[in-house]
């Protein structure tokens, strides 16, 4: 027990001390699923890196446009959001890689109008699910401004055919 009170004391020392500060960023994602319902998505992302480890703990959101299905008119969109935590890795000045984990909720939703050819209305079925996205980010960084690529492989509980990897651009702020 004296060790793990000593030990938070340390941290929290560390994490307050006079010189120094966190690293606030926020940026945009625009890119790329490779499976159906996925396809180009948009989204935005905002964290804090940690002033004595470079722990980052933030939050994404992101949504993909889907896709109609070849001869019908059933669409296929996938919003998910939730919140993010990685470690940060400084490769060389410059260049920052983000190995993460995050952890939110999904949204599949699936519509039609008609189906061609047969005129039968199927409507629309949303579904909300529990979803992970392990991922990496890599960053260089000009000054208060960034750019990178982001890779994920989003999985959604219960619907092992809605899981997809995505590969997105990024760019943003740090302040």
């Amino acid at each position: 027990m004296r060790t793990v009170l000593s030990a938070a004391a340390v941290l929290a020392a560390t994490l307050t001390a006079a010189n120094a500060h966190a690293l606030i960023s926020a940026g945009i994602l625009v890119g790329q699923g490779f499976k159906d319902g996925y396809n180009f998505g948009l989204g935005a992302r905002a964290g804090i890196t940690l002033p004595a480890i470079p722990i980052y703990v933030g939050g994404t959101f992101v949504y993909h446009l889907g896709k109609t299905v070849p001869g019908t008119d059933v669409t296929a969109k996938v919003l998910y959001g939730g919140i993010e935590g990685g470690y940060e890795i400084g490769a060389i000045p410059l260049l920052t890689i983000r190995p993460y984990l995050g952890l939110g909720y999904a949204s599949l939703t699936t519509s039609s109008g008609d189906i061609v050819g047969t005129g039968e209305a199927v409507g629309s079925l949303s579904s909300g699910k529990l979803a992970l996205w392990p991922g990496a980010t890599v960053l260089v960084t000009l000054a208060a401004f960034f750019v990178g690529i982001d890779g994920r492989y989003v999985v959604l509980t219960d619907v092992s055919d809605a899981n997809a990897f995505t590969l997105f651009g990024t760019a943003g702020l740090s302040f």
